[in-house]
């Protein structure tokens, strides 16, 4: 009996992990709770109205914008943004400084954009690397930051079944809006005053 609490600790550190200073979620309901736990606003992003191929694609707005590029280009077919290229890395880039939260279904497709599972390298701009296995088109993978802000996140290619692309087909971006930001940094600032008062 007393090795049930044990094995609910388990299951609990394995659906939300802590690594250095990044939280792993395998759960889209307990990452969005996680994010408004953390007073983060939540945005979310589908793909079904990208189409074709170019350089890259833009999405969101000031606090969450994001761009989506690849080495060789970016592809949007069947709600998903994916590589042109297999093999290539996805990367979303987020440059307001103010996300601190990123998560998705994020997985392979074929050349005509048929899910695939396979292993996938999922790396944070802070260094962070989570190797995931892709199991299902809604495996879901999440990751909010204690410290430092996302500036990027890149999914890279490590095995599947045949020629695919890395690709997302959904994106939550959790965010500080931009007021709250410099609330923030005024109140450091007032602390920092008294400390040397």
């Amino acid at each position: 009996m007393r090795t049930f609490p044990f094995v609910a600790a388990v299951v609990s550190f394995i659906s939300a992990s802590t690594f250095a200073n990044v939280i792993v979620f395998d759960n889209a309901e307990v990452f969005n709770a996680g994010l408004l736990d953390s007073s983060l606003e939540i945005y979310g992003q589908t793909f079904e109205s990208y189409s074709g191929s170019a350089a890259f694609f833009l999405g969101g707005t000031g606090d969450y914008a994001w761009k989506a590029s690849s080495p060789n280009g970016v592809l949007g077919q069947a709600g998903v943004v994916q590589t042109l290229s297999a093999t290539d890395t996805l990367k979303f880039e987020f440059s307001s400084g103010n996300v601190y939260g990123v998560g998705g279904l994020f997985h392979y497709v074929d050349a005509v954009g048929t899910y695939q599972s396979g292993l996938m390298k999922i790396k944070l701009s802070d260094g962070t690397i989570f190797i995931r296995s892709i199991t299902s088109q809604t495996t879901f993978s999440g990751f909010i930051t204690t410290n430092a802000s996302i500036s990027s996140l890149e999914l890279s290619h490590l095995g599947s079944n045949g020629v695919t692309f890395s690709c997302a087909e959904t994106l939550t971006i959790g965010y500080v809006p931009a007021p709250g930001a410099v609330a923030l940094l005024g109140l450091a600032g007032l602390i920092g005053r008294r400390r040397r008062a």
